[in-house]
């Protein structure tokens, strides 16, 4: 087993669930987006996780992680129409695959199915929770398109696109797993805290390692926030700050009750802030997750 099947093993059976359900729900032609470390349910069943064990709060947790997933993956189709993407997760874009408008009723589908799979989660209250954070995600979206498209950008509007599009939904999958077993308010803050911080550290490092950095500070090839972080030092910058996000949910993983959880979720932030550190992972570029 390696790095990555040890960190996972906790909850291996329930994220076999979780891929039950999304392909109960996916469209043949999604297959293209198969293969993604599925990070988001990952650390959602952590958080959720019981250590007297819970049938009801797991199956809760399964529908509620592959709600997220479905989401998230529909939110990756429509950023790679807008971005004009060749290449998603070491294959073809989906889009390149079927065609541009079959690909966004496809997220569209996806978005939908998603969320129908709500009305099967006992804890209703979250319903809109969900909601907000697909709200969310698309306000961070259309921020980004507009800011990019400006003609200055500064780091806190870099920080709310990173926060909108990834670091909220993060922090929804922490806080929502830590609602279903019932956690008391400071351990939902400290999940909360961890995840959003977790989301900033991943989102940053993806950044420094996509971005066509050989392009001068203010190369033709760089769009609007993309001059603004070259200018403050391009990937060495995004890893410096990512590292800080790092520490600061490490910080808050130490206020997790359960140490088996605490234990996986420092180890997907590990995962991703040092990829190479006992996972069996070699020194290739990454797919964009």
């Amino acid at each position: 087993m390696n790095g990555v099947g040890r960190i996972l093993a906790p909850i291996e059976t329930a994220l076999a669930a979780v891929e039950e359900t999304i392909a109960s729900r996916d469209k043949p032609e999604l297959a293209v987006l198969a293969g993604g470390k599925r990070l988001r349910p990952a650390l959602l069943l952590f958080a959720a996780r019981s250590p007297v064990g819970n049938q009801g709060v797991e199956r809760d947790a399964v529908l509620l992680a592959a709600t997220v997933e479905m989401v998230h993956t529909a939110s990756l189709i429509h950023d790679d129409v807008i971005d004009e993407s060749n290449v998603r997760r070491q294959g073809a874009a989906l889009h390149k695959v079927i065609g541009t408008r079959a690909a966004i009723i496809l997220a569209d589908y996806l978005f939908v199915q998603g969320l129908a799979l709500l009305e099967s989660v006992g804890r209703t209250g979250l319903v809109p929770e969900v909601v907000r954070e697909v709200r969310t995600m698309c306000e961070g979206q259309w921020l980004e398109l507009r800011v990019a498209a400006g003609t200055t950008c500064t780091e806190r509007q870099y920080h709310e696109i990173v926060e909108k599009k990834t670091a909220a939904l993060f922090a929804f999958c922490c806080r929502a797993g830590g609602r279903l077993r019932r956690a008391d308010d400071a351990e939902l803050t400290a999940l909360d805290e961890f995840g959003r911080d977790f989301g900033f550290a991943f989102q940053l490092l993806d950044d420094a390692r996509d971005t066509a950095w050989t392009e001068p500070a203010g190369g033709p090839g760089l769009n609007c926030i993309e001059r603004m972080i070259a200018r403050r030092g391009g990937p060495r910058y995004l890893r410096r700050t990512a590292l800080g996000f790092a520490r600061r949910a490490r910080a808050a993983a130490r206020r997790i009750t359960d140490p088996v959880a605490r234990r996986g979720m420092t180890g997907l932030l590990t995962l991703v802030t040092d990829p190479d550190a006992d996972t069996g992972a070699t020194k290739a570029r990454r797919p964009r997750n």
